[in-house]
């Protein structure tokens, strides 16, 4: 069996955010992004007939398997929670964020985030001494929190970006500005 690629994660800006999801399917699948329901993969989709025109792929051997063949992996659509509170996902390439007011590195990310449930957490920055929440720090598109998140599979990070069209259609379905990152499983 392949190893995973990573995934290109979608979610709303404000961490706090929960859009319903049964408005955002419908769009989604009006849109084209989505296709058929993935048979025995819980909240999974196809990738509908005009994905590639609201996700745009970059690079030279780009290669996007559609469909499952035997166990490999292959490009799908996946809904995430809803979660009760903020939640935060991060991979094997997700690096120290930075601060917001100093750009000082937060090196010990992993200790001050390794409960899954971190909505009321600040964190200090060592370099300054400010203190925000962890979603107040820059993680430059490598992590993300929130409560609900579309997840696109078997993407390289930084190979696939959703298109305007894409991120519209979701603050208009949801009502609230969406924003990406990446993520390669440990």
């Amino acid at each position: 069996m392949s190893a995973h690629t990573g995934r290109l994660l979608l979610s709303p800006q404000d961490p706090f955010l929960l859009p319903e999801r049964a408005p955002l399917t419908a769009t989604l699948s009006e849109a084209g992004l989505l296709g058929t329901p993935l048979e025995g993969r819980n909240q999974a989709f196809a990738v509908g007939e005009r994905f590639l025109q609201l996700v745009i792929f970059a690079g030279c051997s780009v290669r996007i398997e559609p469909s499952p063949i035997g166990e490999a992996p292959f490009c799908h659509i996946r809904f995430t929670g809803p979660f009760r509170q903020p939640v935060f996902l991060s991979g094997r390439n997700t690096r120290p964020p930075r601060c917001r007011s100093c750009r000082g590195r937060l090196r010990s990310w992993r200790e001050a985030l390794s409960d899954r449930d971190n909505a009321g957490v600040q964190i200090t920055c060592p370099a300054c001494g400010e203190a925000s929440p962890p979603w107040g720090y820059d993680w430059k598109g490598q992590a993300g929190f929130g409560r609900l998140f579309i997840r696109v599979e078997e993407v390289f990070p930084g190979e696939a970006t959703p298109t305007l069209a894409l991120m519209g259609l979701l603050e208009g379905s949801s009502g609230c500005k969406w924003q990406h990152f990446y993520i390669q499983d440990d």
